[in-house]
């Protein structure tokens, strides 16, 4: 009975495997031809999967001696695992996530990383760490007018001021998924929240009495919830529905065509310049007028995992996948004339277990670069290496 119910699972395992493959190559497809999204895509296997795991299960036969039943996982649920690991290293797509997550910050000869409970703050160039200190649920972290850092957190958020010895606690910031910190780059006592979702802007006032206040909330006309950024000037540029729109919080918005549908957009050296980058790793500066002028045209050569400027270079995050091989990360750092100053292979990954795998996989390849010094960091949760432009130095690894 032992022999006939493993010989049983093996065929039914290795008749998973095979129908997992095709499952896959199909959802791949589709994927391809109707742009779905991957993680709809693998929700998609993993119930086809189930489904299978399922059908093994009803072929054991309920007066199977308890002694005899085999140890471990059997040979399908092994197959499954086998080809659910194969298809999230090889095939899944990690490139160009929807939102943008901000682990890390430079501000005024600071760098500031969030980890899972905590914030650490370092002097730079120097690299040395001024504390570290436990924190709930850190969220977001990004620069803001002054050289200052904000930081914030599940019901506290705190400023860090260049060379302090410890950070400054203020009050929560209304935060929900998707929500991205904007500084104000002309008020230090307070920063924008774009709230995806309700497609709204929400400027929170850094009260250092305790009190929670929201200035202002404006609605930004015809927002499609994609990428935004506040260019030098103060004015934001985001996605619309068509093409994109520049507009001072509260004022008019003004809509521009472009050549490409950005997939982030960042501040140019200059005022009136901004920084358009596809999911496809496709780079455009451009000059924003009376009409979008494109000063330049670069390419990636891959596909962006994060993006990141300051007024002299484009740092940039890429990773290589589907081509059958491991997924790898690499680090670019361009020039305004699209100059590779600096590049570094970031190296391959296992495939990351559990449901949370695809923000496992990149947790630790988010980037930053300083405006103060030629400084370009990479990591995330689980560390960071800061490099020196363009030599390549490392200047911190934690």
């Amino acid at each position: 009975m032992a022999a006939r119910t493993s010989t049983a699972l093996g065929r039914i395992g290795r008749t998973l495997v095979r129908a997992a493959a095709i499952a896959n190559e199909r959802l791949d497809r589709t994927l391809r031809a109707r742009k779905i999204a991957p993680v709809r895509a693998f929700v998609v296997l993993t119930v086809l999967l189930a489904f299978g795991c399922e059908r093994e299960r009803t072929v054991e036969r309920p007066d199977a001696s308890p002694s005899l039943a085999p140890s471990g996982p059997s040979p399908g649920a092994r197959g499954v695992a086998s080809v659910v690991a194969s298809v999230r290293a090889r095939e899944l797509r990690v490139g160009a996530p929807a939102w943008q997550l901000q682990p890390l910050a430079f501000g005024r000869s600071l760098l500031v990383r969030l980890e899972a409970d905590r914030v650490e703050a370092y002097s730079m160039p120097a690299a040395e760490r001024l504390f570290e200190v436990p924190f709930e649920k850190p969220r977001g972290t990004v620069e803001i007018a002054g050289g200052s850092v904000v930081v914030v957190g599940a019901g506290s958020s705190l400023r860090i001021d260049p060379g302090a010895k410890e950070p400054v606690r203020l009050p929560g910031v209304p935060f929900l998924p998707g929500t991205l910190l904007v500084p104000d780059r002309k008020d230090s006592s307070g920063l924008w929240l774009v709230h995806s979702a309700a497609r709204v802007l929400a400027r929170h006032v850094l009260d250092i009495s305790g009190k929670q206040s929201i200035h202002a909330v404006v609605p930004l006309a015809d927002y499609d919830g994609g990428p935004i950024t506040a260019m030098r000037d103060g004015a934001l540029i985001y996605r619309a529905s068509t093409g994109v729109r520049r507009a001072l919080p509260g004022g008019r918005a003004h809509p521009f065509s472009c050549d490409i549908v950005p997939w982030r957009l960042l501040p140019g050296r200059r005022v009136d310049q901004a920084w358009a980058i596809s999911e496809t790793g496709n780079v455009e500066l451009w000059q924003v007028g009376d009409r979008i002028a494109v000063l330049a045209r670069h390419a990636l050569g891959a596909a962006p995992f994060d993006v990141a400027t300051d007024g002299r270079y484009l740092a940039a995050v890429v990773v290589e996948e589907g081509t059958g091989a491991p997924r790898r990360f690499r680090l670019v750092v361009l020039s305004e004339k699209g100059e590779q100053l600096l590049g570094d292979d970031l190296g391959a990954e296992p495939p990351a277990e559990g449901d949370r795998w695809a923000a496992l996989a990149g947790q630790d390849r988010h980037v930053a670069l300083s405006d103060a010094a030629a400084l370009v960091a990479v990591g995330g949760p689980g560390g960071v290496r800061v490099l020196e432009i363009p030599s390549g130095r490392t200047v911190l690894s934690r």
